[in-house]
């Protein structure tokens, strides 16, 4: 799943879950590979990030 389909899958703009991404990097909770501009991530990184978005109130799809 890429960057862009997350973002569009629960209906937030790229930049806000890059946000999101930096903030779970800060405490720890995921460490993404990055291979020049772009990042890789695990599909652990893919749920940690879903369940964040989750938590504060997005829901996927509708």
């Amino acid at each position: 799943m890429s960057f862009r389909d997350l973002a569009k899958g629960y209906r937030v703009r790229p930049n806000y879950l890059y946000q999101v991404l930096y903030e779970l990097e800060a405490r720890r909770v995921i460490a993404p590979k990055r291979s020049g501009k772009y990042l890789q991530l695990t599909p652990l990184e893919i749920e940690a990030l879903e369940k964040e978005l989750q938590r504060r109130g997005y829901k996927r799809g509708a």
